[in-house]
């Protein structure tokens, strides 16, 4: 199915409300303006990860071919789950709002789609992956793509190089790095003691803005208040001890075979939708309901590394 990214899928939300806050889910994370997001038919997403390529040989004159092992897979199957919430308002509350020239079931919408996208942020960060949470970059990282500092270590370059270089399916390139405030503050801070200035590249957000984000070998380091400072070490836990992770990873270019998306039944609109529900039977009260079907999945295991057990 085709991808999209959230500031393009902005432009089919079905309710102008909703589209502007869509537009402020992107401008205060700008790592949303790139995430893709891909649509799929059916009850799955069907995944095929590769897990071992054919093998090959060289191959003397006369000799005999032998290499004729065939390549494995494991098929991975990702599903949307349901981010929900009800904007009600009194017919009273409403009338009286209205004669104030205040529109306040088009607060309450706004307010609601706000919450909406915030859990979709979250669970991003942190969802177990477990319905009806999302997936999150700590379920879906693959045991072989972690690397941990020792005991609580400081965030370093050689950390840093470490996990870019777990980073495979695009060929090495890498696309993003995620970390919590507190260790990109320790970064700008690792820089400016070895004499150096804090790298920034200008990004251009969907309204036409700009904004300066950090990069670190030309990647650009997003940061992501929702992860956890008080993870385990080793990431054995999001929850417990003092430490953090360091992501880094690619976005999925269109294939569903190198990076990560966020994914949606392709037969709705990505990102937030707000449907009519009507007035409640019992109660004068206008139902408004916003909501997203859609989860995060990851394509290839070589697209998504971690670094735990940062102490900073």
């Amino acid at each position: 199915m085709a991808t999209q990214t959230l500031a393009e899928a902005k432009k089919l939300i079905n309710n102008e409300i909703v589209a502007g806050v869509a537009e402020d889910i992107i401008t205060t994370n700008p790592m949303w303006m790139s995430m893709p997001y891909t649509g799929y038919d059916g009850q799955a997403m069907l995944i095929n990860r590769e897990n071992a390529l054919g093998n090959a040989q060289h191959l003397a004159v006369g000799g005999t071919i032998t290499a004729k092992a065939a390549a494995t897979f494991t098929q991975v199957a990702y599903t949307a789950v349901t981010t929900i919430g009800d904007a009600e308002m009194n017919g009273l509350v409403g009338a009286q709002s209205s004669s104030a020239g205040v529109d306040q079931l088009a607060i309450e919408i706004s307010s609601k789609a706000k919450s909406v996208g915030r859990l979709l942020q979250a669970g991003m960060a942190t969802g177990t992956g477990v319905s009806p949470q999302m997936h999150s970059l700590p379920t879906l990282v693959d045991a072989s793509q972690f690397t941990a500092a020792s005991a609580g270590q400081a965030i370093s370059f050689a950390l840093l190089d470490e996990l870019l270089g777990l980073v495979k399916a695009k060929d090495g390139e890498v696309d993003f790095l995620m970390m919590p405030a507190r260790t990109l503050r320790a970064y700008k801070v690792l820089v400016r003691a070895l004499g150096g200035t804090n790298e920034v590249i200008v990004y251009t957000m969907p309204n036409g803005t700009t904004r300066n984000v950090s990069v670190y070998e030309g990647v650009p380091i997003f940061q992501n208040d929702y992860l956890s400072v008080a993870e385990t070490a080793n990431g054995a836990a999001i929850a417990g001890g003092a430490l953090t992770s360091v992501y880094a990873g690619c976005f999925d270019d269109g294939s569903q075979k190198v990076g990560v998306s966020m994914i949606h039944p392709a037969s709705v609109a990505a990102g937030i939708a707000v449907e009519q529900v009507g007035v409640a039977e019992t109660k004068d009260e206008t139902i408004v309901r916003v909501k997203s079907y859609s989860n995060f999945a990851s394509f290839n295991r070589r697209g998504l590394a971690r670094l735990t057990s940062i102490n900073n």
